[in-house]
């Protein structure tokens, strides 16, 4: 770190119990940000509530007077903050108890844009779907704790980079849309991004191609199954599945697809599932690909593009 820093972002990973205990008395932070808790972490942790206790372990090294900024509409979040009496906190989201929530919310072909209850600022995003205006909602609740003016936030939240293949839109060769977000996956952001995808306007049919979510042990396959709540064939018509843990997805599904619209390919034959993409789409399409990427579902992007 350069001996003129002045404002230093530090992103913690964990995969067991003690991680973030061990980097967070490391580093003794000002302010501590958990953006969600979903089941990335569960076959280690094996609960989403044991992971809530891993994710809490951020505020171990906090400065005295330093601040856990929090996403308050997650109930576990909510009460294990309220465990620590004399801990400072700031709770973002989308419902209206938070110390700053979204309002406004629009999603459009290039992002979001919204509103906040502290200002009359609209904020534009260059990335889709509620999920991220939730994670934008935390990088303004710390710019507000920094003192940073609302103009400079919104600034520096419509020119943020985007990571590729993160919830990004690219024109298909087929003549229609492609929804790339298969940098990674796991059930609760998988969901998310299906729940988007099928509100997206399409003049012909929205088509999902959903990849294995890896290192969720025990829990793997009813974690995969539980995807079918957010796949209904009214306005997800067709699923191309790939892996092995799919295959429960693959048999919840058949209960409601007609037959043939729901395929599953081995994630070592992907050559397969290209040539039946590239058969079966058509101008009017939209294609959503998710998975994690161990899966490595780029490779079919990058034949679709």
């Amino acid at each position: 770190m350069p001996a003129d820093t002045e404002l230093l972002v530090i992103e913690f990973g964990m995969d067991r119990p003690g991680d973030l205990t061990f980097l967070s008395e490391m580093v003794h932070p000002d302010i501590a940000v958990l953006t969600m808790i979903g089941e990335a972490h569960i076959e280690f942790f094996k609960t989403r509530e044991r992971i809530a206790d891993g994710k809490m372990e951020i505020i171990a090294g906090l400065q005295p007077n330093g601040v856990l900024v929090y996403n308050g509409d997650e109930p576990l979040l909510r009460e294990r903050a309220g465990q620590h009496a004399f801990l400072h906190t700031a709770t973002f989201g989308l419902n209206p108890d938070n110390d700053l929530y979204a309002s406004t919310i629009a999603m459009n072909p290039v992002g979001a844009t919204f509103q906040t209850d502290k200002s009359a600022m609209t904020y534009h995003i260059p990335l889709t779907g509620r999920y991220n205006v939730s994670n934008a909602l935390a990088a303004i609740s710390v710019g507000i704790l920094l003192g940073i003016s609302d103009d400079k936030i919104a600034q520096a939240l419509a020119e943020a980079p985007i990571t590729e293949n993160r919830t990004e839109w690219l024109a298909g060769n087929f003549g229609g849309k492609i929804l790339s977000d298969v940098y990674n996956s796991n059930p609760t952001a998988a969901k998310e991004v299906l729940h988007f995808f099928a509100e997206t306007p399409v003049t012909g049919r929205r088509i999902a191609v959903l990849g294995d979510m890896l290192e969720l042990g025990e829990a793997g396959p009813a974690l995969h199954a539980s995807l079918a709540e957010k796949l209904d064939p009214a306005t997800i018509q067709h699923v191309y599945l790939v892996g092995d843990i799919m295959a429960s997805l693959e048999d919840v599904l058949s209960v409601n697809y007609p037959a043939g619209t729901v395929k599953r390919y081995s994630k070592d034959d992907k050559a397969t599932l290209i040539a039946d993409l590239q058969a079966d789409l058509t101008a009017d399409d939209a294609v959503l690909l998710k998975g994690s990427h161990g899966i490595h579902l780029e490779e079919v992007v990058t034949a679709l593009v």
